[in-house]
């Protein structure tokens, strides 16, 4: 039997999302890259960052991986041929002063986002959002009308609200989008390597059924197979 090359140190720069990617180094992400690279010998380093400055540490070839990157950003990345995961997009509004029905409704709008996630592109939207740090600065923006709608994450939002459910009132949610995100490597050799493992690996577990398993270990993990 053939031995395995030893990927040494894989470096992965992400945000810090709850249920995720957790400074433990557990969470379903976590756990779906040690799934996919179980048969070589590696280590995991991580760099827990804001979202902007892990897509940077990517991009200068100074981390080998980053997470939960769309489609629609895929500028100096190699991503995987299949999306790991799929953001649900939820516009955050206040009733009493704004009534929208679809995204095309959005684009006259004063719009936030979180730093770096440019819902904007991936909606279409033609004007430039205004880029928040937090949940909590993006809802407090729109409590105090600085913008008329809040774009966010929906699991991002639930384990925000999780605690703070009263700091939603009197703002609504609304589901507007969803859009499939991948795993991105760095345009380097490792990155090339460490991408073609993972395409490889990731159709073989679809195809064994051992994959759609593991998602169905984690709430608000959508595994995209069309």
């Amino acid at each position: 039997m053939a031995t395995q090359p030893d990927l040494g140190t894989i470096h992965v720069a992400t945000e810090q999302w709850q249920g995720f990617t957790h400074e433990d180094h557990s969470g379903a992400y976590f756990d779906l890259i040690r799934l996919i690279y179980q048969p070589y010998p590696f280590q995991l380093k991580v760099t827990l960052s804001n979202y902007n400055r892990a897509l940077t540490l990517v991009r200068q070839h100074k981390a080998d991986i980053t997470l939960a990157v769309s489609g629609h950003n895929s500028g100096r990345f190699l991503l995987s041929a299949r999306p790991i995961d799929q953001d649900k997009i939820v516009a955050i509004y206040h009733p009493n002063f704004l009534q929208f029905t679809t995204v095309a409704d959005l684009k006259p709008l004063r719009l936030a986002w979180n730093l770096a996630y440019d819902f904007g592109t991936i909606l279409n939207l033609p004007r430039v959002g205004y880029e928040v740090l937090s949940v909590q600065q993006g809802v407090e923006l729109v409590k105090k009308q600085r913008i008329d709608v809040y774009l966010a994450e929906q699991s991002q939002l639930d384990h925000y609200f999780k605690s703070k459910k009263k700091q939603l009132n009197p703002l609504q949610l609304k589901a507007i989008a969803a859009d499939d995100i991948y795993i991105a490597f760095a345009d380097t050799s490792a990155g090339q390597q460490l991408k073609r493992i993972w395409d490889q690996r990731f159709n073989a577990l679809l195809a064994s059924g051992e994959l759609q398993q593991f998602y169905q270990q984690y709430s608000d993990f959508y595994l995209v197979t069309e």
